[in-house]
């Protein structure tokens, strides 16, 4: 009796183990997943014009914020362009710049759809698609600063500058022959009070953003540098791409999408995110 109690008991193991097996190998796939569950939850700080920000009431282009709000922009549109082509709904998931790796990691969030470089350290926890965003680098200033004319990078010497926390920004501060690296900032309104504070005399942006910075605040301007002059830059970091989890099969699905996607469409989408962004009033 003893057994036959422990061949039943072996058997059922073994069919369990096999559900187990059957459930595993379905939610390998990222894909499936979020097609069973009908929502695509995507990571961005909401917080950073022309990319992504926050609204209070919906628009014709705004998505969704987990917690209440919704959430508005470029990284928006194709967060919405690939939830439409899985058939599911969007969720943003509002999150510290900081948090974003962890939280795709952890399974808080499906993508990170946020103005992200496809770094090599990135690439060491997180898989990326193709670009869907390529620009230069900037100096953000205040419109009565003294480096307002600067040609070269040599011409911010003896400048504070700064840029966002573990971004490519803050070390790009390195290249600027003697410059005085200040404090990195959480957020992008913390940076650009800094500056028009005069805490900072410059921050380092991509230049679409920094055309956003500007538009909202009139006291500011930019820093275009000549041919040659400006930041030495890999390609990989001055484009931005699609943040998946490792071995997803979500990367190949998106690429596809992106592939649609012309220059000139794109183009168009940042022009539309630059104009529709909301005034900074503080």
């Amino acid at each position: 009796m003893k057994k036959l109690y422990a061949c039943l008991l072996l058997l059922a193991m073994v069919f369990s183990l096999a559900a187990c097996g059957g459930k595993t190998e379905e939610t390998d796939s990222d894909m499936a997943a979020i097609k069973a569950s009908g929502v695509l939850r995507i990571g961005m700080e909401c917080d950073y014009a022309p990319f992504n920000w926050m609204v209070t009431e919906p628009t014709e282009t705004s998505e969704k914020v987990q917690g209440g709000g919704y959430a508005d922009g470029y990284d928006v549109y194709f967060s919405r362009m690939i939830a439409e082509e899985l058939g599911v709904e969007v969720e943003i998931v509002k999150l510290e710049w900081s948090g974003l790796t962890l939280a795709l990691e952890s399974g808080t969030i499906d993508l990170i759809i946020a103005g992200m470089s496809p770094t090599e350290e990135r690439k060491q926890t997180v898989d990326f698609t193709n670009a869907y965003y390529t620009g230069k680098k900037v100096i953000v200033v205040r419109n009565d600063s003294k480096y307002l004319n600067a040609k070269s990078l040599e011409d911010f010497s003896g400048a504070t500058l700064s840029a966002q926390l573990n971004s490519l920004h803050y070390d790009l501060i390195d290249q600027v022959p003697g410059a005085i690296k200040g404090m990195p900032y959480e957020n992008s309104p913390a940076k650009i009070l800094a500056v028009q504070t005069g805490v900072l005399d410059g921050f380092i942006e991509d230049i679409d953003v920094a055309k956003a910075v500007v538009e909202s605040n009139p006291d500011l301007t930019y820093v275009v540098f000549d041919e040659g002059k400006g930041f030495v830059v890999e390609e990989s970091k001055i484009t931005n791409a699609i943040g998946c989890r490792k071995g997803s099969d979500m990367v190949e699905f998106i690429n596809g999408i992106l592939d649609t996607v012309s220059t000139e469409e794109r183009d168009a989408l940042m022009e539309k995110a630059r104009k529709s962004q909301p005034v900074q009033t503080d």
